[in-house]
């Protein structure tokens, strides 16, 4: 039977003489294409073929090899990698992935080269902030208020007012006035120079400081700031009857309680909910400058942009 080729060009099976494979080509009847003859593999020196001995435990470790990876994404067997789409590595010392070309790693800073732990070094941050007016400035109005007091307990005796009906009522005013100047919080934002990082929450109540409470920040999502709208109902009622009563003081009322913009920074979870309030009021600078510092010493993301 006689020999036959295939184009390489079109496809056509082609009758190889009996002289055999022309050594400049056989060219196609129907293209054109001249086919090359094939070049025979040279056989290899017995000195340097490896004994069956030798090449048996290779063959097999290979196919053990193959055998435990699969390239079929349907079956259970892993799914071999080839080397050039390896771009991690994990840490020689902490187990957590790192660039594969990384030489320090991130998360716990082990050389690989010296084999030693970096020690990483922070700024310290140390900052506090209170909500609305300031300890001095709320203490003050407060002892404003205590000379009219006073004043007014004077104008009292003096008048028909009975000593102990004055007395009670002087008490009430000023629990009611220690209650709303001295009522509120501040926060402290803390981190040292390993990098140990602490937020604070201290409440005054009638400007008696309570227990300091720590948050739990690293169960957080990230760090959170926005707009909010604290006006309810009864605020309106209260301006309805201001109106009615006092114009002036329903002027100030509306454009300090109902107008004013509100902001708040807040520790988030769910997608940016904020979870727990760092700071809720009027001043818009210090809302973001309470979201940064904690977003520094933490090294939570920001989660709503500023």
């Amino acid at each position: 039977m006689r020999a036959t080729i295939t184009c390489s060009a079109c496809g056509t099976v082609l009758g190889v003489p009996k002289a055999g494979m022309p050594a400049d080509g056989l060219p196609c009847n129907w293209c054109g294409y001249v086919n090359q003859p094939k070049a025979e593999p040279k056989p290899e020196p017995a000195a340097a073929r490896p004994a069956a001995s030798e090449t048996a435990p290779a063959a097999t470790e290979a196919a053990a090899e193959l055998a435990a990876w699969s390239d079929d994404e349907g079956d259970s067997l892993p799914y071999r990698v080839p080397p050039d789409e390896i771009k991690t590595r994990r840490c020689d010392q902490c187990g957590e992935l790192i660039d594969i070309h990384a030489v320090v790693c991130v998360h716990c800073g082990y050389d690989a080269e010296t084999k030693q732990k970096a020690e990483r070094t922070y700024q310290p941050i140390d900052r506090e902030w209170e909500a609305g007016w300031p300890f001095e400035r709320r203490l003050a109005v407060f002892l404003v208020f205590q000379v009219l007091n006073a004043a007014t307990l004077a104008a009292s005796v003096v008048g028909d007012g009975t000593l102990p009906t004055s007395i009670f009522g002087v008490f009430v005013a000023i629990f009611l006035q220690a209650f709303v100047l001295g009522t509120y919080d501040k926060v402290r934002i803390r981190r040292n120079r390993k990098g140990q990082a602490e937020i604070t929450i201290i409440w005054r109540v009638g400007f008696i400081p309570l227990a300091p409470k720590k948050v739990d920040w690293k169960v957080r999502e990230g760090v959170a700031w926005g707009h909010y709208d604290s006006t309810s109902a009864v605020d309106w009622f209260f301006l309805i009857v201001m109106l009615l009563s006092c114009f002036p003081l329903a002027i100030l009322f509306w454009w300090f309680v109902i107008r004013a913009d509100r902001f708040y920074a807040a520790l988030a979870r769910d997608r940016g909910y904020p979870d727990i309030y760092l700071y809720r009021g009027m001043n818009e600078r210090q809302a973001k400058d309470i979201v940064q510092t904690a977003t520094d010493a933490t090294g939570l993301p920001l989660v709503t942009p500023i």
